[in-house]
């Protein structure tokens, strides 16, 4: 092997093992750093408002800081004690009355005659789903006592991670300017290129944030109200729970109010079922069809397909800020691929509706 060749493999090798090191060392604090970008992209036209009025990068930093803080800890605060509140509620409520609900829709005449219908088929099926969902209750009450187990023990490390955060988004917004060049410069593209990654990032995060979230809000809300007015149990658990189903394509909110609107009608309750449907068709689903094309406009192009499973995939392998990550990603990959096919055939975007 000539000198050349091997000093060659020896640099990789020591500048692999380095990259791996930093990696290593970053590792434990990449769920607060990625928050941190999302947050300081999102409120970085704050900033600039900001940096205009105080003329100091480092007093317009601290104060969008304070304003995000503000924004995320007030309304945090209030939902966390009443969810905790709900969540026990309602699974004291299910452990009590579930089984029983459970056994009375076994035994309602619907249900009893798609089982008639479904055994002339397949045979006989035998399904006890009163014995299912007790011992499904049993299994859920151990993993809420692991969970609440966990989460004191994780406290600690939320507010560690939650000041890292803090942190972070004040030195993103103060020197923003400064780690995008640097980050441009090492990037191997032309300026244009360049140019078009960089907008692809802002407007995938801002498309998110702006248009994703919003809608997810305004969804909760509205199922939040929904759930109260017509005196279903744990309207902010459930509303809650929708602004969260709200950021996942295609099934959204539906996987709440649906099923719920299903359960009322064939539990007796027609009206409550039916007007509980009824809104979710038309106004709950409806937000998300007209508010977000509004606010998000033509900012992303991704197919509907590729965002949900580019979504979920993103939940899965960073956890909740995957939603925001996953679709990024996906689109940057995409963005690269462009970039190499417009270089070399000069085509237009295949990826977009």
């Amino acid at each position: 092997m000539k000198a050349e060749h091997l000093s060659t493999i020896i640099s990789l090798a020591i500048t692999a093992g380095l990259f791996y090191l930093f990696y290593m060392i970053l590792s434990p604090f990449l769920t607060p750093i990625a928050w941190a970008m999302v947050l300081s992209i999102t409120f970085y036209p704050l900033y600039r408002v900001f940096l205009k009025v105080f003329k100091r990068s480092w007093a317009a930093s601290l104060v969008t800081l304070i304003v995000i803080l503000i924004i995320i800890i007030g309304p945090f605060g209030y939902l966390s004690t009443a969810l905790v509140k709900e969540i026990s509620e309602t699974y004291r409520t299910i452990e009590e009355k579930g089984p029983q609900v459970i056994a009375d829709l076994q035994r309602h005449p619907v249900v009893t005659k798609l089982g008639e219908k479904l055994e002339s088929y397949i045979g006989p099926v035998s399904l006890d789903l009163k014995d299912a969902a007790i011992k499904n209750l049993k299994a859920l009450s151990k993993k809420i006592g692991e969970g609440t187990a966990n989460l004191f023990k994780n406290i600690l490390v939320f507010a560690v991670s939650f000041l890292i955060m803090a942190m972070t988004i004040f030195f993103f917004l103060k020197d923003g300017n400064a780690i995008i060049g640097y980050i441009r410069g090492l990037l191997p593209f032309s300026d244009a290129q360049k140019i078009k990654l960089e907008n692809q990032a802002k407007e995938m995060v801002i498309a998110t944030i702006y248009g994703g979230v919003t809608v997810a809000i305004i969804q909760g809300i509205l199922g939040g109200l929904a759930f109260l007015v017509l005196g279903l149990p744990s309207p902010i658990f459930w509303g809650s729970a929708m602004s969260i189903l709200s950021l996942i394509p295609i099934f959204g909110t539906f996987i709440v109010w649906g099923p719920a609107g299903v359960i009322l009608i064939l539990s007796g309750s027609y009206a409550k079922g039916i007007g509980l449907l009824l809104f979710g068709f038309l106004i709950i689903g409806m937000v998300d069809n007209i508010l977000k094309p509004i606010i998000i406009g033509g900012k992303t192009k991704l197919n509907t397909l590729l965002i949900f499973f580019s979504v979920l995939g993103g939940i899965k392998l960073f956890g909740f800020i995957g939603f925001i990550l996953g679709p990024l990603i996906v689109a940057l990959c995409l963005s690269l691929l462009e970039i190499y096919r417009s270089d070399t055939k000069g085509g237009e975007d295949a990826y977009t509706q």
